[in-house]
């Protein structure tokens, strides 16, 4: 029986056709004894459910096509296959694989060259056309217009010359939500290239950007960038490296921090990895709260199991979200000169830029100091684009139209009303009960737009989270200090109110701290002079830690920034808080010197009373106020007087006949001492 052409057949065909089969088989049989044959028809045609005209009929063509079952086949589908082939799985599949093989896209008609040279030098048997029918005749269907139509899908075809990454889209994926999270259940961490160059110093390249995304609210937490630049000495080029994610990690531990109900990092293996080593410290700071997610490494199984694998790389489904903002990111800088396209194709203008910037690199470095900080730079630098920077984040961060999954269902969604159309928008919560019910009354009767339910932004979806007590740890600074590493401590010198330092590989101008801390029991404190050690966030300068020389924690110190003069504003809030730190710097000598302070003030009080005229003495007060001593004052006095006289030898206000107290003079005035 022709298999290719009962493979092709309906399942209801195959079996009819196979019923006919046996029932002439079995007519054959009985055809054997005389006067059976007719009976044998009969029940035939029952068991096949036609006339017996007709099972007679089958059973004559059969018999005069030599028993061949195929012509029990209706005639419609023997048609068909006597056709084309071409719908066979196994010519199907051998098509396939000629077309696989070749790589390109226009690779089907150098298959179909292929196949038209196997078939007339009939080197190779092709399935499905085992007997050679009609050879040396191209078969039916075999047309490059009809056989473009049969050429493997887009799935098939990625999978096999591209690879399994490339064909990931057409392939089952794990879809998940933020419905269920918490505020800082997952941190995202991720790389990314910033595509537009820059200058750091005379340095010129692209940036490559290191950065946090907080998962339930999408928003970028976290962020810091460096420009990709070739060592001078070694000649290799300079990326982010553990360094550069270690100060990040710092910087997020610092200033954002995990939740109370447990924190995990999502991370890769590459540049943004964490090492096993700074994932048990993270564990053991957080008492357990912080764990680390790390995406596996994909493309190195491919779709032919037993054949060469592909190269690992990391999975960025994995960090999904991230790879959205980056997306937005790039989006939004695009607009910044220096930019370099989205692809591997920068504009054609970018060569002359960066040329004309080296031109004018080499003409400052001959000109003054003065002079050369006034040119203009094609290309921004590096403290430019980290204020573009933070304006673009703060922008995306509250951009409230985005589709981000699952927003609604977690609730950050806000009513807002407005009294007409050219008034700003306010929340429902803010407006008057009775105003809020003329308003929803005229949006129904007039159908003006006056209510709207938007969604929120991720900015002010942190805040509503944060609103609901969800409030995050930030880690102390002790593990920030064991996060950054010994490498990046510097010996620092307190000897006056501030505390002063240079480092060119965070700012070229002298950074300035406060010589004041914060202790980690969150006291300020005045630190003594003397020298200590210090450690600086490349990412995060506002703040430097400081310990002393056996690395003992000793507090946070804030950076100082310098006001300008125009701002009268700031500069009275800078006047106020110096002159509020000066009280407090002061405070301790005061309370040293107050003796001294009170005899100073006594002194010029008695001073001010002599000038003016005023009593200071005991009779010049009973004199101005007409006072009379009792007998037991005279005693006090007198009691006064002689102890004065002893502890004063050669000198006796006691009268020489050595009266009692009884034998005063009777000649002083009444006064009596209150």
């Amino acid at each position: 029986m022709g298999n290719h052409i009962m493979d092709n057949l309906p399942l209801l065909e195959r079996d009819k056709a196979l019923a006919l089969y046996a029932a002439c088989k079995r007519i054959k049989e009985a055809s054997a004894c005389r006067g059976l044959k007719m009976r044998a028809i009969d029940e035939a045609a029952a068991l096949c459910g036609i006339s017996a005209v007709s099972m007679r009929r089958w059973y004559e063509a059969w018999r005069a096509a030599g028993e061949d079952p195929l012509s029990l086949v209706d005639r419609r589908y023997r048609k068909q296959q006597a056709r084309s082939r071409t719908t066979l799985p196994r010519f199907l599949a051998d098509w396939h694989e000629r077309c696989i093989q070749c790589q390109r896209k226009g690779g089907v008609p150098t298959a179909h060259l292929q196949l038209l040279q196997d078939w007339s030098q009939r080197r190779k048997t092709i399935p499905g056309y085992e007997d050679w029918p009609g050879w040396p005749r191209i078969p039916e269907g075999w047309s490059l217009r009809n056989l473009q139509r049969l050429a493997p899908q887009s799935l098939e075809t990625v999978a096999l010359k591209q690879g399994i990454r490339a064909a990931a889209p057409q392939l089952a994926q794990v879809l998940a939500t933020r419905e269920g999270l918490w505020l800082g259940s997952h941190f995202m961490f991720d790389d990314v290239w910033l595509d537009l160059l820059v200058l750091a110093g005379r340095d010129k390249g692209q940036p490559l950007q290191l950065g946090v995304l907080e998962y339930l609210t999408g928003k970028r937490v976290a962020w810091g960038q460096k420009i990709r630049r070739r060592d001078e000495e070694t000649g290799k080029m300079i990326h982010l490296n553990q360094r550069d994610m270690r100060c990040i990690l710092a910087l997020w531990g610092a200033t954002v921090g995990y939740s109370p109900r447990g924190t995990t990092l999502v991370v890769e293996n590459g540049t943004a990895a964490i090492s096993k080593e700074l994932e048990e410290l993270l564990y053991h700071a957080s008492g357990g709260l912080i764990k680390v997610d790390r995406s596996g490494i994909g493309g190195v199984r491919q779709t032919l199991k037993q054949g060469h694998g592909g190269r690992g790389v990391g999975n960025p489904r994995h960090k999904a979200p991230l790879e959205s903002y980056h997306n937005l990111q790039h989006n939004r800088v695009s607009h910044l000169p220096g930019a370099t396209g989205h692809d591997r194709t920068p504009p054609e203008t970018l060569h002359g830029l960066a040329r004309a910037e080296d031109q004018l690199i080499k003409a400052a470095d001959k000109l003054p100091a003065e002079r050369a900080g006034q040119i203009k730079h094609y290309m921004l630098t590096m403290d430019e684009l980290s204020h573009e920077l933070t304006k673009i984040v703060r922008d995306i961060n509250a951009r409230t139209t985005h589709k981000l999954e699952g927003w609604e269902r977690c609730g950050y969604t806000v009513e807002e009303m407005r009294l007409s159309a050219s008034s700003p928008w306010t929340p429902s919560g803010e407006v008057d009960p009775a105003i809020a019910q003329t308003i929803v009354r005229n949006a129904c009767e007039t159908g003006a737009d006056l209510v709207r339910r938007r969604r929120m932004s991720p900015a002010e979806a942190w805040d509503y989270e944060e609103a609901k007590g969800n409030n995050l740890i930030k880690l102390p600074a002790w593990c920030i200090c064991q996060i950054l590493g010994m490498e990046m401590a510097r010996p620092i010198k307190v000897a006056s109110a501030y505390i002063r330092m240079r480092n060119k590989d965070i700012r070229d101008e002298e950074l300035i701290y406060e010589a004041r801390v914060v202790t980690p029991d969150g006291a300020r404190r005045e630190l003594a002079p003397g020298k200590y050690q210090g450690y600086v966030n490349p990412y995060d300068a506002n703040q430097l830690f400081v310990c002393g020389q056996d690395g003992r924690i000793i507090g946070t110190a804030a950076l100082v920034r310098r006001v300008c003069t125009a701002d009268t504003h700031a500069v009275e809030q800078a006047m106020g808080k110096a002159a509020g730190r000066r009280e407090q710097q002061l405070e301790y000598a005061r309370i040293i010197g107050a003796s001294t302070e009170a005899d100073i003030v006594r002194a010029r009080e008695h001073n001010r009373r002599v000038i003016e005229g005023e009593p200071v003495t005991i009779s010049e007060y009973a004199q101005a106020y007409s006072l009379t001593p009792t007998p037991a004052d005279k005693r006090a006095v007198a009691r006064a007087a002689t102890a004065a006289a002893e502890s004063m030898p050669d000198i006796s206000l006691i009268p020489a006949n050595g009266s009692n107290d009884d034998e005063l003079p009777h000649d002083l005035p009444d006064v009596r001492f209150l």
